[in-house]
């Protein structure tokens, strides 16, 4: 588990699968423990709502795509409850509460820090 802390923002954590998921999206190394100054979150900020429009494109086609098997498997239950199940939390919706931390940090001029938790 990774936690993301600022004094901009309340506390979060992830697991480390998801934060590196979330650092490759932002073009970040992985690194626990790490930091992001206040100078640098501006471009991690526009990356980041650049990766969460990427995600969310890519992830409606998966969710259509689903929807249209879903829809071709009418009268079989369990085949559209097995579908239903591959409709996870995508990567924009884990990249939330970084952003949010990011523009509060940015606003309050604080730092954002992780660490193993």
């Amino acid at each position: 588990m990774i936690r993301f802390m600022s004094k901009a923002a309340a506390s979060f954590i992830m697991t480390e699968s998801v934060a590196k998921d979330v650092f490759a999206a932002l073009g970040e190394d992985y690194r626990v423990p790490g930091i992001w100054i206040v100078d640098r979150l501006p471009a991690l900020i526009e990356r980041s709502q650049q990766a969460m429009a990427a995600s969310k494109e890519r992830e409606a086609k998966a969710e259509r795509a689903i929807e249209d098997l879903m829809d071709a498997a009418q009268g079989d239950s369990l085949t559209q409850q097995q579908l239903a199940t591959q409709i996870g939390v995508g990567l924009s919706r884990r990249l939330v509460p970084v952003l949010e931390m990011m523009k509060r940090a940015k606003a309050q001029a604080e730092p954002i820090v992780w660490e193993q938790a």
